[in-house]
């Protein structure tokens, strides 16, 4: 850890589930007022629905427990203490972002909502380029070659 001020953060102002739930909304809403569905296999999807949205909560939670374990912020506008490089961390840089698509995905299946996915593209990019690129600019401030070493041995998504 370095000594940087407490006060240095990734500047991250919309919180990434704010938009997830923006894409999702208007990608639900999309699917609602045009009638699309998975036809035969809508029950069958539902059931992966179910199973995404499981997996997305047991990675969100592991995560969260990771943090507070670390005693660090899981907020991403707020400053970090600890880089966090185990546990889910040691196969994607952002699981928690990761659990957001695939909670994304799964609610589209529960929800029978094909179109929605189509949304899931600009969620993945606004993740990508209004907080991902901010936090790894503030990791690499605040961590330095730790960050550098974990970034080059761990993919962003997976």
């Amino acid at each position: 850890m370095t000594n940087q001020s407490k006060t240095d953060t990734p500047a991250v102002h919309i919180p990434p589930p704010i938009i997830v739930a923006v894409f999702l909304g208007i990608g639900i809403w999309s699917n609602k007022h045009f009638h699309f569905g998975f036809g035969e296999f809508a029950q069958l999807v539902q059931y992966l629905g179910w199973g995404l949205l499981a997996a997305s909560i047991i990675i969100g939670l592991w995560c969260a427990l990771l943090y507070r374990a670390a005693k660090t912020s899981i907020l991403p506008h707020t400053a970090d203490n600890t880089l966090m490089d185990h546990g889910p961390f040691s196969f994607s840089r952002n699981p928690i972002y990761l659990a957001m698509v695939i909670m994304f995905l799964g609610l589209c299946f529960v929800y029978n909502a094909p179109l929605a996915l189509v949304f899931i593209l600009p969620t993945i990019l606004g993740l990508r380029f209004y907080v991902i690129v901010k936090e790894e600019a503030y990791l690499e401030r605040r961590f330095g070659k730790n960050y550098l070493e974990y970034k080059s041995r761990v993919r962003r998504w997976l």
